[in-house]
């Protein structure tokens, strides 16, 4: 792992991963509002968690500049830490309120993820485990929010052992927090793929859903780095507990890294709109029969322009499209499928089109 930290590489992980959301929110809104539909919990989730995961970077950035950050910590001559130093004391503070909003912006976001997945798949047992799942994150976020707040009792930012406070072993807590949060990510991207597998589409169509609806499957990848990360931070703590500042520097960037690219593989698969506001011809594409979606009024005119649509390249967006997957904010009938699909009628010229 690497330990060869610096003032600005924590400066410029903390800038970086505070813009990254912010762009791919913003886009998310703009893809809200090309669809002409109302916000809905699962955006305002999303929202809340972008502020929690601004804040954490911004703690990451403050902290760098006063508080040694990426920088070994000031030590009398004797090796033994500096307790009354102003850093130091800047770094204990960020570094509690980092791990307390950390934990909150994480749990936002999964909960998030899940309601999206609510709002497209309709299915009763599908709802009950997006339910379940939602009590199991509520009570993870809860659990862990209060552990951290009570690392030591009376309650103080305090932890380090040099500091003589009455707090309990932290380590094994930082890894359980990761672990677990590892093994949700894992369950949360898990959890849709029965569902479309079951669906009554052609198997390209199926695998090209998946796979923009499996984006978060970046998040599992860093959630698994991060506990790596953690076990070899929790190492180096033990060898070089007067250096804290320096050998736990990865509590912060990790945090920051999950929660940035959580927020961004949430937003990921929203942004079908701005797709087809810039890739018109995708719009309206036609639903083949194959898929178990075809209306009773196809007929030769509607093959002729089928053939038309066959000359643009197939992406998965186009497939997320032919499916429709949207909210159902507006729809009154309860899908037999599990999928709410929009369909529009026009009539031009004596032609239904549908």
């Amino acid at each position: 792992m690497l330990q060869d930290y610096s003032k600005g590489l924590m400066i410029g992980l903390a800038v970086g991963f505070m813009i990254v959301p912010v762009i791919l929110v913003s886009l998310r809104l703009w893809a809200k509002w090309l669809s002409a539909r109302r916000m809905a919990l699962d955006d305002h989730l999303a929202i809340a968690a972008l502020f929690v995961s601004i804040t954490c970077c911004l703690l990451q950035l403050t902290t760098a500049v006063h508080g040694h950050l990426g920088q070994h910590q000031p030590l009398y001559s004797d090796g033994t830490p500096i307790m009354d130093d102003p850093g130091l004391i800047f770094f204990e503070k960020t570094k509690f309120a980092l791990n307390m909003l950390g934990i909150v912006g994480l749990g936002l976001i999964k909960a998030s993820i899940l309601i999206y997945y609510k709002n497209i798949f309709t299915t009763r047992p599908f709802r009950y485990a997006v339910y379940g799942m939602l009590t199991i994150i509520t009570i993870w976020t809860a659990g862990y929010f209060f552990s951290h707040l009570f690392t030591c009792y009376p309650i103080t930012v305090f932890i380090e052992p040099y500091y003589g406070n009455k707090c309990v072993n932290q380590v094994p807590m930082f890894l359980s927090v990761a672990i677990s949060g590892t093994i949700i990510d894992c369950i949360i991207l898990a959890m849709p793929i029965p569902v479309i597998l079951g669906l009554q589409l052609p198997l390209k169509q199926r695998i090209a859903v998946m796979g923009i609806l499996l984006l978060g499957a970046a998040v599992c990848a860093v959630s698994i780095a991060r506990v790596i990360a953690l076990f070899e931070v929790a190492g180096e703590y033990l060898r070089h507990p007067n250096d804290v500042i320096y050998y736990t520097a990865p509590v912060f960037f990790w945090i920051n890294i999950e929660l940035s690219l959580a927020v961004v593989s949430a937003c990921l698969p929203t942004l079908r709109p701005i797709w087809t506001h810039f890739r018109p011809e995708v719009k309206r594409l036609p639903t083949h029969s194959s898929s178990g979606y075809a209306s009773a009024g196809q007929d030769a005119s509607k093959n002729s322009r089928l053939s038309r649509y066959r000359k643009y390249a197939r992406t998965p967006y186009s497939e997320l499209e032919e499916l429709e997957l949207t909210r159902n904010d507006d729809v009154a009938l309860q899908p037999q499928d599990g999928i709410v699909r929009e369909i529009r009628i026009e009539q031009t010229r004596g032609e239904l089109r549908i």
